[in-house]
């Protein structure tokens, strides 16, 4: 499973043809995306449903040209959550073998890794591929 962030196309991608490139025969690939509402609850009560459905489906939209841009053939999830805690239950629900995310801020050398990053590496069910 590829976790990709949208507002990074590029590394999205990247991270797309790496999940193509791991695939072994038989494996069914999957590729998500997760939208932060719900996880900040103060901003939540201002958020309309229409403005979330809307998000939703742009969301959808925009995964679906990154998977196609990287030749990815995959079930397409967008969550709404925790960035975290929403893959880590995905990767349970689809039994995951490994899971993919790319390294927060990729061009930054000091930090490697963002604070997601390092809760689905702690607590995932599965081997976790971190790109850079």
């Amino acid at each position: 499973m590829a976790l990709v962030d949208i507002a990074h196309r590029d590394n999205a991608v990247a991270l797309c043809r790496e999940a193509v490139v791991q695939q072994r025969p038989g494996d069914e690939l999957h590729v998500a995306y997760v939208m932060p509402y719900g996880h900040y609850s103060y901003v939540e009560p201002f958020v309309s449903e229409d403005s979330i459905k809307a998000a939703a489906k742009r969301a959808h939209q925009e995964l679906s040209e990154i998977a196609q841009d990287a030749d990815m053939v995959a079930s397409e999830h967008v969550l709404r959550g925790n960035v975290g805690e929403q893959a880590l239950l995905l990767a349970e629900k689809t039994g995951t073998d490994l899971l993919l995310l790319n390294a927060h801020r990729p061009g930054v050398r000091i930090h490697t890794l963002g604070s997601y990053a390092t809760q689905i590496i702690r607590h995932a069910p599965c081997s976790v591929l971190v790109c850079r």
